[in-house]
């Protein structure tokens, strides 16, 4: 959102901290070691489809006709605000679900459903399963059933174009929850915001703790996931630097975590912790809540001096702060992506494209960090 990239308050227990991010240039990723230690300005990447800037992003209108999104006059950099309403003639919408049963999507299924027959819509459902192929068989499952709209959930990049035709030839516009698709409204995270802001509260944890010395950064991703999510992990990096300043590249290290589970990424921090016996004090963070509480328990049981901060404040992230403190669980604290709040917009966007109004190809949703003390106020 723009006042997120000009500007954000970080909120650790009751002190405010005001952060300038630079809105363009390149990401910055800790670079060669020359600097290290150096004042670090965070800058998101520009042009990158699901993480456009601001001033980068149009406004849309669907063409029924041509079965496209069309560029219409207006300004898309302000914040979208949601109006939720009864549809003046019945309205059906498909809801292909990316990962059903997981804590993240079925805050959004929950609500979606609930606020859909508060408001008289359809729903017709399908779980994609977190497979390509599944992602597929969905969509062309439901444009049988001749939906007004679409909310395609599909977390898998590869996917993205095959998904998206079906939906095309069928001329059903459709809105993607948090991975860009072709032809299709952006709507969920501010991936690289979200994790510049958890980085900042982990930079501010080693500066308080360590001084900031001998600080590794460890980012789970998944390439498959998409480049815009792994976004997170270099907001991550970067909002540490700005905290503690320039690490060196050698101390900002990636591990695969392509099974989207907290098991895996036990293991695989496990493994990692292993063979890097040389890093002293590490933060890490992952895709979800649910990899970085995996590296957290693996801090945890392996005794090493690491803390994790989840992306998104669902059940199980929520659980692990109120579980205990950090020293004992190995989670900092997680950026809320309040799924419970994606329907609102979803169902809005949906409506107003269909009633022909235009909105911003990207919509996102705001972010807050949350630690021990705080989640009970949300959560």
């Amino acid at each position: 959102m723009k006042s997120q990239l000009r500007r954000f308050a970080f909120a650790a227990g009751c002190t405010g901290l005001l952060v300038a991010v630079t809105a363009c240039g390149p990401a910055a990723d800790g670079g060669g070691d020359d600097g290290a230690g150096e004042p670090f300005t965070a800058a998101p990447q520009s042009g990158l489809a699901g993480g456009l800037l601001p001033e980068e992003r149009s406004l849309w209108a669907y063409d029924f006709e041509t079965g496209t999104y069309e560029v219409v006059d207006g300004d898309a950099s302000q914040d979208y605000v949601p109006n939720l309403r009864t549809p003046a003639k019945p309205v059906s919408i498909a809801y292909d679900d990316g990962f059903g049963g997981i804590p993240f999507t079925v805050a959004i299924k929950d609500n979606l459903e609930r606020l859909a027959a508060e408001y008289g819509i359809t729903i017709f459902y399908c779980d994609s399963q977190f497979k390509p192929e599944k992602a597929v068989g969905c969509a062309e499952q439901q444009v049988v059933k001749q939906p007004d709209f679409a909310i395609e959930s599909n977390f898998q990049t590869g996917a993205a174009a095959a998904v998206m035709r079906v939906w095309d030839e069928a001329k059903i516009p459709a809105v993607n929850i948090d991975v860009a698709h072709p032809n299709g409204i952006f709507f969920g995270a501010d991936n690289y915001m979200s994790g510049l802001i958890g980085g900042h509260a982990a930079g501010e944890y080693a500066k308080a703790q360590w001084d900031c010395e001998n600080v590794t950064v460890l980012i789970g991703e998944n390439p498959s996931e998409g480049e815009v999510a792994n976004q997170r992990g270099a907001g991550f990096a970067d909002g540490v630097q700005e905290i503690c300043g320039k690490l060196p590249s050698a101390q900002i290290e990636t591990v695969l975590l392509d099974a989207g589970s907290t098991d895996q990424a036990i293991t695989k921090g496990t493994d990692w912790l292993t063979a890097n016996p040389q890093a002293e004090h590490i933060l890490a963070t992952s895709i979800d809540d649910a990899r970085a509480v995996g590296l957290a328990k693996a801090f945890v049981q392996n005794g090493r001096d690491g803390y994790a901060v989840g992306p998104g404040c669902d059940t199980i992230g929520v659980e692990t702060l109120k579980a205990g403190p950090a020293d004992e669980t190995g989670l900092l604290g997680c950026v809320a992506f309040y799924p419970e709040r994606y329907p609102e917009y979803l169902l809005s966007i949906a409506l107003d494209v269909l009633e022909g109004k235009p909105v911003p190809q990207e919509v996102h949703i705001e972010h807050t960090f949350l630690d021990q003390e705080s989640v009970g106020e949300v959560y």
